[in-house]
């Protein structure tokens, strides 16, 4: 960072009782300095924070580096830690997020290609009354990705890119029901497919589905803070949204609209229960952007997110109650 910021920066440390070192260094022909400090996870957000908010990060040469340390022997941290950690707020691991996030905001050709295949195994397990088959397909859906960056944006007021990762959740979710449908029309040609099990379970939306949805949610939010296997939880979410959406398929294809409909509105109920219940819990975890100017714009639009699940979610439980059985 260059020479007048660091003045700044050494004032952040001393009040935070950080130990640090500095070093001059030289781009082209600037001189510029450069820090490394030790400090514990519980106030790596403060740091981050108060640093962000004292010099200019437009400027290529003032650049910011977390690192994490496996291991550390150190007397003085061991008891900065122990201070802090009582009254430290929650962590917004907002850089690991984002980076992990980022790249489901876009749909690309590898995650509709994974989509597909998760569909066409499961329509087969649908029609074979296979369980294991389903959730082995489960395995190639990439869904929690997209979800997850829905549920990011949404806690950050990032509207374009939230909008961008839910039309790629809704580009796959259309692509399991296209695929679906064309693959049992296609079928239904050459041997008599009937209704089994696993396809007439879900043929209608319940309220325990609903509950199911956002425990899920829930569960995928927090799973982005702990070191629980992303595929697990994608599983379970895999298998939520993506055999109804076959089963959807399979009603177009029938011409069963009964079928269709109840199987749709199934999809939506997960989809909308696991980005609200996501979202809620990125806010509860604290995720929000780093700069004070930009957390009061990020805390309503993300409200605005959460209204607009929550009011699509009201909307379907109605429909799910007064619906025939």
């Amino acid at each position: 960072m260059t020479i007048a910021e660091a003045k700044k920066v050494e004032e952040t440390f001393e009040q935070m009782e950080l130990l640090y070192t500095s070093s001059a260094i030289k781009i082209g022909a600037g001189k510029f300095k450069s820090y490394s400090v030790l400090l514990p996870d519980e106030l790596v957000d403060k740091a981050v924070e108060e640093i962000s908010n004292k010099i200019d990060l437009r400027l290529k040469e003032n650049t910011l580096s977390v690192y994490k340390v496996e291991s550390c022997v150190s007397t003085s941290l061991s008891r900065l830690t122990e201070r802090v950690a009582k009254n430290a707020p929650p962590l917004n691991p907002l850089e690991r997020l984002l980076a992990h996030t980022d790249r489901y905001t876009r749909l690309n050709r590898d995650l509709l290609i994974m989509s597909l295949f998760a569909a066409l195994i499961a329509l087969v397990g649908l029609f074979l009354d296979n369980v294991a088959l389903i959730i082995g397909a489960m395995l190639l859906s990439p869904l929690l990705g997209p979800i997850n960056a829905f549920a990011v944006n949404a806690s950050l007021g990032r509207f374009q890119k939230l909008i961008k990762s839910e039309l790629a959740v809704i580009v796959l979710l259309a692509s399991v029901i296209a695929l679906s449908a064309i693959a049992t029309f296609i079928a239904s040609n050459f041997v008599d497919l009937s209704i089994t099990n696993q396809i007439a379970i879900r043929n209608h939306a319940a309220l325990t589905d609903i509950l199911i949805a956002l425990v899920l949610g829930f569960a995928a939010g927090l799973a982005l803070f702990i070191a629980i296997p992303e595929i697990l939880v994608g599983i379970s979410i895999a298998v939520a949204l993506v055999p109804p959406a076959a089963v959807a398929g399979i009603g177009i294809a029938l011409l069963d609209f009964r079928l269709f409909i109840g199987a749709f509105m199934l999809t939506l109920v997960y989809l909308f229960g696991l980005q609200l219940g996501c979202t809620v819990m990125l806010r509860i975890k604290g995720v929000s952007p780093r700069r004070y100017y930009q957390k009061r714009e990020a805390k309503i639009k993300s409200a605005y997110s959460i209204v607009a699940l929550s009011l699509l979610l009201i909307v379907l439980t109605l429909l799910v109650i007064f619906s025939p059985s």
